[in-house]
């Protein structure tokens, strides 16, 4: 769980990282490869002062780390990349706190919104016709629990099968032309309605 902060207040971490779209494409970036602010100004086109701020603002959610500093031209260069959550099954899960496993949930969070803001502010996220995307608001049984549990497994699998093959495709590709894709699922208890509401 190392550079996950634990903020207790997950939903201001989420909103402060897509609140901001140089915020999320710093992420975005982070999260592809090790970065200074002054790569990332260079590679986004957007002022040093502005980079920095961002990169200072990631690290202080705890969406980022520090991973190296190099001397440059007599000053240091601090180098950041994004925290990845780790997949857990349900029983390594359930190990856990709930303290321990909320950081992991509010990470993957964070870079699946910043990913979407993204695509968004690019235009890209509905280019193609046939993206997916939808929100199913339901109450489940414990059954009903279960079986969706099961079913978002089946279908991380089936995802990481098909990032396999297709990487696979890819290399084997003299001139391959690759979509650039992130695959975001999820499904969670909200909380009951408050009195009155």
């Amino acid at each position: 769980m190392a550079g996950l902060k634990q903020s207790g207040r997950t939903e201001t971490n989420v909103a402060a990282i897509i609140a901001h779209p140089l915020r999320a494409r710093c992420l975005t970036l982070l999260a592809e490869r090790t970065a200074s602010p002054n790569e990332i100004k260079t590679e986004l086109g957007v002022p040093l002062g502005d980079a920095a701020y961002h990169v200072k603002r990631l690290h202080e959610l705890g969406a980022i780390e520090l991973v190296d500093t190099r001397q440059v031209r007599g000053a240091v260069e601090h180098f950041y990349r994004a925290n990845v959550a780790p997949l857990h099954s349900d029983s390594e899960a359930e190990a856990l706190t709930l303290e321990r496993r909320q950081p992991f949930a509010e990470q993957a969070c964070m870079l699946g919104f910043a990913d979407a803001t993204r695509a968004f502010e690019e235009r890209t996220f509905c280019e193609r016709p046939d993206y997916y995307v939808t929100r199913v608001p339901l109450q489940a049984d414990e059954q009903g629990w279960g079986e969706l549990n099961e079913a978002y497994g089946e279908l991380l699998e089936r995802v990481m099968e098909i990032k396999a093959a297709s990487a696979e495709r890819i290399a084997a590709d003299p001139d391959p032309t690759p979509i650039r894709t992130s695959a975001f699922a999820m499904f969670f208890e909200v909380p009951k309605p408050r009195r009155g509401k």
